[in-house]
Formats: C-alpha cells, structure tokens, sequence
C-alpha cells in the first residue's frame, strides 16, 4: 500500500500535505553473476534475486 500513497504523493510532489513518510534510502547491490539485492542501511538485504529478470508490465 505505501507504493500506491508514494505514487499518489509524488505526483502532487507534496507527500507531506498527505501525511506520508519519505521513500527510505536503501542499498542496492549486484554480484558478480547478476544478482541483486536490497538493503534498508547497513543492515541485512530484505529482498534478493539471484537470477532477476526484466517484465514488461
């Protein structure tokens, strides 16, 4: 749900008139083989993908 409030508040550039939070920093890391990941700060990935592959949606 917070992607739908972030899409919203983004398109009348003001997400704080709306009472929602900034989009938080994360970490974005690929190995060698394609692999990616997410990380919230230092700490451990939330989400990864060893094999991430592009869709069209």
């Amino acid at each position: 749900m917070r992607a739908r409030e972030w899409a919203i508040a983004g398109a009348f550039r003001e997400p704080e008139a709306y009472d929602i939070p900034d989009l938080p920093l994360w970490r974005v890391h690929r190995n060698e083989c394609g692999g990616l990941a997410f990380a919230d700060g230092d700490d451990e990935p939330f989400i990864a993908a060893d094999h991430p592959v592009r869709v069209r949606r």
